[in-house]
């Protein structure tokens, strides 16, 4: 049996971690049932090529960024669902840090008040989170100076920026469907595209965790409290003792300076 190859539709990733992975499995079976003298694929992995960067940074710069928060503010009154996602998923990431496939998925119950803190919660309830753990982050004043509030009190409880569909019928388990929060965030990174930010070796939506951490970092946010709100791992142990509360996350984040786009 061949390896399949890279190929220019077929990167060194899908291979190993499709290709090879399911052949390691399959022949795995195999010699522990001992159809077979051993298995082939063990150890087996295409080498990735290293990928040489031209940009300086994984952040937006910041034209960039004034580029995709000048179209998203032009999208007024979203007349659809996905122009709601257009007007509020950048503005949500730019000020959360979070990754944009859990933005993609809020739902208006997600969003809740906490005394006088308005807040997001990151929950696996409505879908894939990295670490699997929830989380509450502050919504910035900025957002809800801009109507976010009033946004999601029109959208209801459901999902804020797709569709719900009641029943979608039996899926093709080799052909699992995507969930549409997915959908959601793939097209906003082609909208991106289209306005003009189209560096190749820029992340058109995952830039703003970087662009989150790189502001927050210039203004004293400590590189603790930046990590629970944007949910990203601890480089020790003890930097998970003691978390920050969502009044702790609020008060950090009145230190993040508004994005200016005028």
């Amino acid at each position: 049996m061949v390896a399949p190859a890279v190929t220019s539709k077929r990167k060194a990733r899908t291979v190993n971690d499709v290709w090879l992975a399911a052949a390691h499995t399959v022949f795995g079976w195999a010699h522990e049932e001992r159809l077979i003298m051993s298995n082939p694929f063990k150890g087996l992995r295409v080498t990735k090529p290293k990928r040489v960067k031209h940009r300086e940074t994984d952040a937006f710069l910041p034209e960039e960024w004034t580029t995709i928060l000048r179209a998203a503010s032009a999208v007024r009154m979203p007349q659809t669902v996905f122009q709601g996602a257009q007007r509020w998923l950048p503005w949500l990431c730019a000020y959360s840090g979070a990754r944009p496939g859990e933005i993609a998925q809020l739902r208006g119950a997600d969003i809740e008040q906490r005394g006088q803190i308005h807040a997001m919660r990151v929950t696996p309830e409505a879908g894939t989170i990295k670490t699997g753990k929830a989380r509450t982050v502050p919504i910035h004043a900025h957002l809800i100076e801009q109507g976010f509030l009033d946004f999601v009190r029109a959208r209801g409880n459901g999902p804020l920026f797709y569709s719900p569909v009641e029943d979608e019928g039996l899926t093709d388990p080799l052909n699992p469907r995507r969930p549409r929060s997915v959908s959601v965030r793939q097209r906003l990174g082609d909208w991106v595209r289209k306005l003009g930010v189209a560096d190749r070796e820029l992340k058109p939506n995952h830039a703003w965790r970087h662009t989150f951490k790189q502001i927050a970092d210039s203004v004293g946010l400590t590189e603790r409290m930046s990590d629970y709100i944007t949910g990203h791992a601890h480089r020790t142990i003890g930097a998970k003792y003691g978390a920050p509360t969502v009044a702790d996350m609020a008060a950090a984040l009145e230190k993040f300076p508004r994005y200016e786009i005028a």
